[in-house]
């Protein structure tokens, strides 16, 4: 950890300095977001004062801060100095937003009311021309359908499920509006082929390797324009995610999908009894890893399956036996499961200290490669802008990376 502040960086920061600040401190501090809570039984950093405070916190304190990040950097900053530091680099400007047409209301028949208004907050955000869209990843065409009719142009979407083109056509052949949907896996050549330079290619929320397909594929054809917000970094093919950029490719940090997960982590508003069953397979999932430690003589944490929640619903003997089952683990007499059960359950307060922690990162992580994303596009000749689009309470995926082809 560092233990002076990091040199002031001049407002605004380019790409580039904002990259490499965050790369900095993110391989600095990884001891404290680079590990599986779940797996470890050691604490993974040697600092005593922040464990000391960890310790002392309630339940209830937990919580709140887990669902408060400016809370916790706060909180934390005492003990990872550097921790405003980080909320400091994550501030992005609000994208300019244009004024709009009032879309009519069927538009958003059928769509979640905070869907519908993401849709509607993305096409105000996005730099057009007069160029046609094409949709990457299109579902239904609802923000196809949109983009039609306030810039009266030409949609082409990109869908992978032929039901989800059927539809999206007859809504837009109601409303007359020039959209096209074509049934196509976005990962194959014949759709790079359809990417063409005098095209402004969108995609709302195209998870992990969908998005990336479209950059590299997109840059490779020329295309002119990119409204991008990206999702789901963790869902690609290789074991560690492989950097666009240069810049990234030369940083010292090796993000497993595992890794890739903290950018997208959220907490979860549950009801009572989900809540409950949460903890409560979480605490017997702790405590039958320690259990199989024991009895199988090697340290080490076992994947194991989910459990049906009816599972849930008796004693924790009875659990250990259908996870051991599973795992092919022999269970002798004399088990104490009552000790497992409560050393469970001290391990799910571990467990959410050290989440704790690793939440200081995740927006970090996150514009990590959001900006790998965009500095790819640099390198690649486009002038680009990297905005929220909304508000993180509309939705935490609220980074839009835009890019426009340099024509000097």
């Amino acid at each position: 950890m560092s233990e002076q502040a990091p040199e002031a960086i001049p407002m605004p920061f380019t790409l580039q300095q904002r990259f490499a600040e965050l790369n900095r401190l993110l391989c600095e501090h990884r001891a404290y977001w680079q590990l599986r809570s779940f797996e470890s039984l050691e604490i993974p950093w040697r600092n005593r004062s922040l464990q000391a405070w960890l310790a002392q916190l309630s339940d209830q304190q937990r919580h709140d801060l887990s669902s408060d990040d400016a809370l916790r950097a706060d909180a934390l900053q005492p003990f990872i100095p550097e921790a405003l530091r980080l909320q400091q680099l994550c501030q992005l400007a609000a994208a300019t937003t244009r004024a709009t047409a009032v879309a009519p209301n069927r538009f958003s028949n059928h769509i979640p009311g905070r869907k519908w208004s993401q849709i509607l907050a993305f096409d105000r955000a996005i730099q057009s021309d007069t160029l046609p869209f094409i949709e990457w990843c299109a579902g239904k065409g609802h923000l196809g359908r949109l983009l039609a009719y306030q810039h009266q142009q030409s949609v082409l979407s990109l869908e992978l499920q032929p039901q989800l083109c059927e539809h999206g056509q007859q809504l837009a052949d109601k409303d007359q509006l020039p959209c096209r949907y074509h049934p196509i896996d976005v990962m194959s050549e014949s759709a790079a082929a359809l990417l063409q330079p005098e095209q402004h290619a969108v995609a709302l929320h195209a998870c992990g390797k969908l998005h990336i397909r479209l950059l590299l594929a997109g840059t490779a054809q020329g295309v002119q324009r990119f409204s991008i917000s990206p999702c789901c970094y963790h869902l690609i093919d290789e074991p560690h995610y492989p950097p666009l950029s240069y810049v990234g490719q030369a940083s010292k940090l090796q993000l497993s999908r595992y890794d890739l997960k903290l950018a997208v982590q959220e907490t979860v508003t549950a009801g009572y009894r989900e809540r409950r069953l949460g903890q409560r397979e979480l605490r017997w999932r702790l405590g039958f890893d320690l259990l199989q430690r024991q009895l199988r003589g090697i340290d080490e944490y076992l994947n194991c399956p989910t459990v049906p929640h009816s599972r849930l619903a008796g004693s924790f003997s009875e659990y250990c036996e259908w996870m051991a089952e599973r795992k092919q683990i022999h269970l002798p007499q004399g088990i104490d499961y009552s000790s497992f059960e409560e050393q469970g359950e001290q391990r799910v307060i571990q467990v959410e200290q050290r989440e704790l922690v690793r939440a200081l990162f995740k927006r970090s992580l996150e514009l990590w490669l959001v900006l790998d994303r965009a500095l790819f596009l640099e390198e690649q000749g486009y002038r680009v802008q990297l905005q929220q689009f909304c508000n993180r309470e509309l939705t935490p995926r609220n980074l839009l990376i835009q890019g426009h082809k340099k024509t000097d």
